[in-house]
């Protein structure tokens, strides 16, 4: 902007905050490499022709959106992008492993969705473990739109999850991350990757969750409630809209909230946005359903474990890894994917550690 150009700007006004906008704050600080505001300018803040291409794709592939140059070139802010282009999507509706960094030398590390089937709860790991190396997501399948059925067991899961990975990587070596339910993914994909003829490198688990007796069965009205707390967590929304118990869950008024939580109060009523989280509710209920009963068998991994203080399956974790366990009980208040983003940190600093790359 020339001296002619220049102009007073005002204070911009608060943009309340959802999962989307947070989605592109995470993409936008990993390609711009620092941190930025949803009302910073794409280009003012050091993006170009190329770094807008790598955004675009990951944007594309994170959300589900089909943005181009040109609807960067309009909406040069997180604030104006997310107001415009919100489509309630967030999903790619091609693959199930979608790519979450750009490439480099260090050896890739795919995330594994939780219970809710989206990795995005992984995005400030992805910013500083994504540095010099790809990081992939592996996320649910039924957040796409007309998606077909997929297997209803965690073992049926992690082998369609093995098909995707062994057609991306062959026979190079890559790390596995999962959290809560994602903890359970990755122990069966490590159990059945010599198999497959996938080379896991090594794992790591946080806050995840499994259980070599029955751990009983979630009511419908549990689930629900489940469903819309974990969501509420995630996107760091729990104070603004009221709780619900399961003696009067509702999943409508759990649906309207959470899309609201999603991709903004702005949006209100949206039916695009409802019935994407509807098929987020899908997916949540088949994971707790197949986790529910999933027995897990003995693996030979080598894993890193840190659980949450309320977390007490060590035992179990102990009994099924049959390679060296590492384990650690965190002092932080926040368990599941809230952990790996409020602890993203120390969680970088305990995995480079783990993977001996300090």
């Amino acid at each position: 902007m020339t001296a002619a150009q220049t102009a007073v700007i005002p204070p911009a006004e608060p943009v309340a905050p959802s999962l989307v906008r947070q989605m592109l704050l995470d993409i936008w600080s990993t390609t711009l490499k620092h941190d930025v505001t949803v009302h910073d300018n794409f280009f003012q803040a050091g993006g170009d022709s190329l770094t807008a291409l790598v955004t675009i794709e990951q944007i594309n592939q994170r959300l589900g959106w089909r943005l181009n140059m040109g609807d960067l070139m309009r909406f040069q802010t997180i604030a104006e992008l997310s107001a415009e282009k919100a489509q309630p999507q967030a999903a790619n509706a091609e693959i199930a492993l979608i790519r979450m960094s750009n490439q480099g030398a260090r050896t890739p590390i795919v995330f594994v969705h939780a219970g809710h089937g989206m990795v995005d709860g992984y995005g400030r790991l992805v910013r500083e473990l994504g540095t010099d190396r790809a990081c992939y997501g592996l996320q649910s399948p039924l957040l796409v739109e007309g998606a077909g059925s997929v297997p209803d067991d965690i073992q049926g899961l992690a082998g369609l999850y093995a098909d995707a990975l062994q057609d991306e990587f062959g026979e190079d070596e890559f790390h596995l991350f999962g959290s809560c339910a994602g903890g359970a993914l990755c122990l069966e994909i490590n159990r059945i990757a010599a198999d497959r003829g996938l080379a896991v490198g090594r794992t790591i688990v946080v806050d995840g969750y499994i259980e070599r007796d029955s751990a009983g069965v979630m009511t419908e009205d549990e689930l629900i409630v489940d469903f819309y707390e974990g969501l509420l967590r995630m996107s760091g929304t729990t104070e603004q809209f009221p709780a619900m118990d399961p003696r009067d869950a509702d999943l409508e008024l759990a649906l309207r909230n959470s899309a609201a939580a999603m991709f903004g109060t702005g949006l209100g009523f949206d039916e695009r946005a409802e019935a994407f989280c509807r098929r987020l509710y899908t997916s949540f209920v088949s994971t707790a359903r197949a986790w529910e009963s999933y027995r897990p068998e003995p693996a030979d991994v080598d894993l890193l474990l840190l659980l949450a203080r309320d977390n007490h399956t060590l035992e179990d974790w102990s009994s099924v890894v049959k390679g060296e366990l590492t384990a650690e009980v965190l002092d932080s208040d926040f368990y599941g994917q809230r952990l790996c983003i409020e602890e993203a940190p120390y969680l970088v600093a305990r995995t480079l550690n783990y993977l001996g790359e300090n």
